[in-house]
């Protein structure tokens, strides 16, 4: 009787034990999938992009710095753009360590070049950056706190673009690079665009501002046109650099934007700056595209800023 008593007690004791640690798993078990579950929502919820953080965010990944540093020719701010081999030699006469022409596919890709011009201190350097569509450049300070060279410098920055040969460069400058820009409004503009299987001929008149930036014997056009087309809205916003001596302007290569039907060949621009005036003829350059669209005309402008 004492020894079944025993066996009863040590069985209950045992039911009573398997059945708390049964609760203890199980309540393990619920926990493991609620953390579970709130792991896989913050996932979803951090996963997912507000639209304003979707349009803001920069998307650099077409961006790739070939050279950069502290030192460079331009004693002021400037920017150069080199969209062929030939304006690409006239930018390797501004800043050292540039990779070679050749390895570079100028079909595909573009170079953008920023000088932030003299600094009385180290810690200066030049963002280039990708948002909305444009290229955003910009001169960064050293902060408040910082350790600094305490010599003169010239920074500058370099950078690769992903860009077809038939896209055009936007740029957005911001702070002492946009402070250095001249700005020049037309006071008369004319275009003509031809071409096409049918031979379309289309005469159209052109406004805006175009923006320029000097050094030396070098210059860059920032182009912001509009064409008075009933038809279409026609726009030319470009940025293009070149060699402007004794006033005389010379850029190698500008895309033509919508001021020309597609296909069509980029443009050669020439014209003289002098005393506050501006004057640019606009010629397609060949192609041996056949049945394709050319555009060409001419602008005057005088300075407003």
């Amino acid at each position: 009787m004492k020894n079944y008593k025993v066996l009863v007690s040590t069985a209950l004791s045992l039911t009573l034990f398997f059945c708390v640690a049964a609760q203890s798993e199980c309540k393990s078990e619920k926990n493991k999938e609620q953390v579970n579950k709130k792991t896989d929502m913050n996932k979803n919820v951090s996963d997912k992009k507000m639209p304003d953080e979707m349009v803001s965010k920069p998307d650099n990944s077409e961006l790739k710095t070939i050279a950069e540093g502290s030192y460079s020719k331009p004693e002021k701010p400037f920017i150069f753009v080199a969209r062929s081999p030939e304006t690409y030699a006239q930018l390797q006469n501004l800043a050292e360590n540039l990779p070679s022409a050749a390895e570079i596919d100028f079909g595909k890709t573009a170079v953008v070049a920023a000088f932030a011009g003299t600094k009385n201190t180290g810690g200066y350097s030049v963002v280039i950056k990708k948002t909305a569509g444009k290229i955003v450049i910009d001169v960064a300070a050293p902060p408040k706190d910082a350790m600094t060279t305490q010599a003169l410098t010239t920074p500058f920055k370099a950078v690769l673009i992903s860009i077809e040969e038939d896209n055009t460069l936007p740029l957005d400058v911001s702070g002492t690079l946009a402070a250095a820009v001249e700005t020049y409004k037309t006071t008369s503009g004319e275009f003509e665009y031809s071409g096409g299987f049918a031979g379309i001929q289309k005469k159209f008149e052109a406004e805006g501002t175009i923006g320029i930036l000097s050094y030396g014997d070098y210059i860059t056009l920032v182009f912001n046109l509009s064409g008075k087309d009933v038809e279409k809205a026609r726009k030319l916003i470009e940025t293009a650099s070149g060699v402007i001596k004794n006033g005389k302007i010379e850029i190698a290569r500008l895309d033509a934007g919508s001021f020309s039907e597609n296909p069509k060949p980029p443009l050669k621009v020439s014209g003289t700056m002098e005393n506050g005036k501006l004057s640019l003829t606009f010629e397609p350059l060949p192609t041996m595209i056949a049945d394709g669209y050319q555009v060409r005309g001419k602008i005057e402008a005088a300075r407003v800023k």
